[in-house]
């Protein structure tokens, strides 16, 4: 049966939806659904945001960062100390954001944790630092953290559902990921003062 579209949104919508709703999609019928302008502009000005990071100087300099940090002989050893800065704390913001602070410890980010913390306390943020150490706490009890990715995995308390402290655990992380992200302006603005301290943008 072929499809009908919405007469407001123009979203696909089924015909029997659309006849029993005189041609409305549901979402648009409990008015909390965009119109197919509002839409396009949300989508344009969304491309605007992307355009405008991807042409910042904080976006190249990120993009050269993470290619020394790789490529270049020395990778994170070889990088000044601002750049090394600058590098735990963005990696450490980007990965709980994108995974929760479980993703941080379960990828080769967790590799560095020691050295995050080391860098949280040298910047005096004490609200990240606390963040991060609560979810090392919760994941590894007083265990510390191996620097291996196999042998942090395995020491994880969230490596299997059959851990007897799964439940909690996922919880728990749950909450400290919530507070991590209610503090994301102070740790964009804490990248930032690093930034401009270490004129790292300079040849961005």
């Amino acid at each position: 049966m072929q499809r009908l579209l919405c007469i407001r949104c123009g979203d696909s919508i089924h015909p029997d939806t659309a006849k029993q709703n005189e041609g409305l999609c549901v979402p648009c019928v409990r008015g909390n659904q965009l119109s197919i302008e509002q839409r396009s502009e949300q989508r344009r000005r969304e491309r605007e945001v992307e355009r405008a990071w991807r042409e910042s100087p904080e976006h190249r300099y990120w993009l050269s960062l993470v290619e020394r940090v790789y490529k270049q002989p020395g990778g994170f050893g070889a990088l000044s100390r601002g750049d090394q800065l600058y590098y735990l704390v963005n990696v450490l913001s980007g990965e709980v954001h994108n995974g929760g602070f479980d993703q941080f410890f379960s990828n080769s980010s967790g590799d560095r944790y020691y050295e995050t913390v080391q860098a949280l306390a040298e910047l005096e943020d004490q609200a990240t630092l606390s963040l991060l150490e609560e979810a090392k706490s919760t994941l590894f009890g007083a265990v510390d953290v191996p620097v291996d990715g196999v042998a942090r995995f395995g020491l994880m308390r969230t490596a299997s559902e059959d851990h007897p402290q799964y439940a909690a655990t996922v919880l728990a992380l749950d909450q400290l990921d919530k507070r991590f992200y209610a503090n994301a302006e102070s740790v964009s603005s804490l990248l930032e003062r690093v930034a401009t301290a270490h004129d790292l943008y300079r040849d961005a």
